[in-house]
C-alpha cells in the first residue's frame, strides 16, 4: 500500500504555528526512526517542494517537527496491457444536435468500444483501467489541432460508467488506435505530485476553475517546457460522485502548466498532452469536496 507520510511546518506569518504537510514515499522506504526520518527528508525534499501546498490551501516554507502519522494517500494505477486494435476511428466529444454527423460517428465509435469492453465489464464486479491509443497516419502534428485526449476519454467513460473505472489512460501515436480493458491494478511506485490541493464548492462553477488557475500560480508550478507532455490527474471524491464530470474544468484551469492564450485564460494548449492517466479514489471523508494531485513531465 502506498503511505502518506505527514510532518509539521512552521508558518512565519500564521500565528497558530504549524500544519501538516503531505509527503509520500512507498511503504518499503518508510522511515522507521527520527534519524532514518531525518536522513530520508534531506534526500527527499527539493527546493521546489517548499513552494508546493497543503491540501488545506496553505504554503509552507519549513520542517518544524518529525514524523506525526501515517495514512493512506490516493491510489495510481497500471494501464492495462490486453490492447485490440480498433476498426473504428476513436472519435472526439460532441456537443451538436442528435442525428448530427459527428453525434452518428461518436455513437458507431462507441459502439465498437462497448463491444470490446463489456466481456471483461460482465465477468467483474471490480473497478476497471481502461485505455484508448488514438493513432495517427497522415503524419499530423500530435501537439497541435485541438485533439484534446481528456475529449476522446470523456464520451467513453460516460458511456461505460464513470462509477466502473477507477483509471482512464489516453495516448496520442503515429501508427494504429487500439483500446484496452482490465483490472484497475494499483502502481507500486508512485512518485510525489508537482502540485496538490483540495477544492471545495461546485466545479460547474467558473469561481471553481477560477480558484484552481490561482492556486497553481500561487504556488510558483511554472510552465513546462515546449514539446510534447506526459500528465497524470489524481483526485479523490466523495461517493457517488461522477468523477468524469470535473475532468474538464480541472484541465482548463491547467494553463498556467501546459500554456494557454493570456487573452483565453481558461482554454489551455492541453491538445500538446500526448500521455494522458487520470485515476481516481472514493472517499468518504471527502463529501463535496475534491482532492487533486497533478504530476506531469516532458516527453
Amino acid at each position: 500500500m502506498i503511505l502518506m507520510l505527514e510532518w509539521r511546518v512552521d508558518y512565519p506569518d500564521y500565528a497558530g504555528g504549524g500544519k501538516p504537510v503531505p509527503r509520500r514515499w512507498p511503504n518499503r522506504n518508510i522511515p522507521r526512526s527520527p534519524q532514518q526520518f531525518s536522513e530520508m527528508l534531506e534526500g527527499n525534499l527539493p527546493q521546489e517542494g517548499l513552494q508546493r501546498q497543503w491540501l488545506g490551501g496553505h504554503r509552507y516554507c519549513a520542517v518544524e517537527r518529525q514524523v506525526i502519522t501515517l495514512i493512506p494517500m490516493v491510489q495510481m494505477y497500471l494501464r492495462p496491457t490486453a490492447a485490440v486494435r480498433l476498426a473504428v476511428e476513436p472519435q472526439l466529444a460532441s456537443w451538436d444536435r442528435i442525428g448530427h454527423p459527428s453525434q452518428l460517428r461518436l455513437a458507431r465509435f462507441l459502439t465498437h468500444v462497448d463491444a470490446i469492453a463489456r466481456p471483461m465489464m460482465t465477468t467483474t464486479n471490480s473497478r476497471l483501467a481502461v485505455e484508448l491509443v488514438v493513432g495517427s497516419a497522415d503524419g499530423a502534428s500530435l501537439t497541435t489541432g485541438g485533439r484534446d485526449l481528456d475529449n476522446y476519454l470523456f464520451p467513453i467513460a460516460q458511456h461505460l460508467g464513470a462509477t466502473r473505472l477507477a483509471a482512464v489512460f489516453g495516448r496520442k501515436v503515429y501508427g494504429p488506435s487500439s483500446f484496452a480493458v482490465g483490472p484497475a491494478l494499483p502502481s507500486s511506485i508512485v512518485r510525489p505530485p508537482r502540485f496538490a490541493t483540495r477544492m471545495v464548492g461546485s466545479y460547474s462553477r467558473k469561481e471553481w476553475k477560477q480558484n484552481l488557475r490561482d492556486r497553481l500560480l500561487q504556488a510558483g508550478v511554472g510552465r513546462a517546457a515546449p514539446g510534447p507532455l506526459a500528465m497524470d490527474i489524481a483526485v479523490i471524491t466523495g461517493p457517488g460522485r461522477n468523477w468524469a464530470n470535473v475532468w474538464k474544468p480541472l484541465i482548463d484551469s491547467l494553463g498556467p502548466i501546459v500554456g494557454e492564450d493570456p487573452w483565453k485564460p481558461f482554454h489551455p494548449n492541453d491538445d500538446r498532452i500526448v500521455s494522458l492517466g487520470l485515476h481516481h479514489e472514493v472517499d468518504g471523508g471527502v463529501r463535496h469536496d475534491v482532492i487533486i494531485e497533478i504530476r506531469w513531465a516532458n516527453l
